[in-house]
């Protein structure tokens, strides 16, 4: 008959404790990391969107004032009585 030994079997308890507070610290981290990158994705889009709405916004007033209203006149050059199509 084959018995298997447990994890709690296999070495000190000092080890175990080892491996058990490591695998704690690593766990924490990847919590922490992982909150942090959510926080710098939002950032990220939360600035991203800040820009395409000041460039919107920048080109919505910027379509009133191509416009030039002015007064002109027209300038004809003389024709001669000879030029007349309808002749």
């Amino acid at each position: 008959m084959t018995y298997y030994q447990s994890f709690s079997s296999r070495g000190p308890w000092w080890v175990r404790l080892l491996a058990v507070m490591v695998s704690m610290v690593l766990l924490v981290g990847l919590f922490f990391f992982a909150i942090f990158a959510v926080i710098a994705v939002a950032i990220l889009a939360g600035s991203g969107m800040l820009f395409l709405w000041w460039q919107r916004r920048k080109m919505r007033k910027g379509m009133h004032t191509d416009i030039v209203v002015t007064d002109y006149r027209e300038i004809r050059r003389p024709r001669s009585p000879f030029d007349d199509p309808h002749r």
